[in-house]
């Protein structure tokens, strides 16, 4: 989604394919505005404006983690794998 975005329209967004009951609607909504987005934006992830109900892409902010992409890390770890591996491998083959 393009941002600015609000609270309706990610709801809207999120159970569309669905179309189920606007109590449904209304309890995504609410777990939206009061739960999962404010916790995005303590993370950094997106910013929330809880007053205006108003959702923008992160910006970045100053002391942001790094964060491994898993594709990285299984790289990472079959790289590791591989290592352990050869030494193995060639403390085998000197005994």
């Amino acid at each position: 989604m393009n941002t600015p975005v609000t609270v309706d329209e990610v709801a809207d967004e999120l159970i569309e394919p669905a179309r189920p009951p606007i109590e449904t609607w209304a309890i995504v909504h609410e777990r939206l505005h009061q739960e999962r987005l404010p916790a995005l934006d303590a993370t950094g992830a997106i910013e929330f404006d809880e007053t205006q109900g108003l959702i923008e892409r992160s910006t970045g902010r100053a002391n942001e983690e790094r964060v491994i992409s898993p594709s990285v890390l299984v790289a990472l770890s079959f790289g590791l794998l591989c290592v352990v591996i050869a030494l193995i491998s060639v403390s085998v083959l000197i005994s």
